[in-house]
C-alpha cells in the first residue's frame, strides 16, 4: 500500500509553480484533465481496488475494524472523494485535538449529504 501513497506524493510534490510539467490544469490551461481525474487514472493504472483504498483509509483514520464499512463507502462514493476526506481528517487531526478521527470522518460525510447507511442484502443475513 505504500507504493500508491509514495507515487501520489511524488507526483503531487512534482507539481509546483516552477514545474516544467504542464500536464495539470491551471486557470489559463486548455487541459481538461482535473486533479480528481488524474488520481482516478493513477488508481486504475496501479490497479488499486476499493479494498486497497479502504485499507488506506482505515490506516489513516486509525480504525482498522471498520475496513469493511470503508469498502462500502468507497464503492458508493468513489475512491477519490473518500481519500480526499480521509486526508483532510488526518491533516486536521495533526493540528487540532480530535479524539476519534473515524467519527469526525463520518460527520463530514453526513454534513456533505453522502449516504452513510447501507442495508444488508437478503443473502448476507
Amino acid at each position: 500500500m505504500e507504493g500508491i501513497g509514495k507515487t501520489v506524493k511524488d507526483r503531487v510534490n512534482s507539481l509546483s509553480v516552477d514545474s516544467k510539467d504542464k500536464s495539470f490544469i491551471t486557470v489559463n490551461s486548455n487541459n481538461s484533465l482535473t486533479v480528481e481525474k488524474k488520481i482516478e487514472s493513477l488508481l486504475e493504472e496501479e490497479k488499486i481496488t476499493p479494498e486497497g483504498v479502504a485499507k488506506m483509509i482505515s490506516e489513516m483514520l486509525d480504525d482498522k475494524k471498520s475496513e469493511t464499512y470503508f469498502i462500502l463507502l468507497v464503492k458508493e462514493h468513489g475512491a477519490t472523494k473518500m481519500l480526499g476526506i480521509a486526508h483532510y481528517v488526518k491533516d486536521v487531526a495533526k493540528e487540532k485535538m480530535i479524539r476519534n478521527k473515524a467519527l469526525y470522518f463520518m460527520a463530514i460525510l453526513k454534513n456533505q449529504g453522502l449516504k452513510t447507511k447501507f442495508k444488508k442484502e437478503e443473502n448476507e443475513k
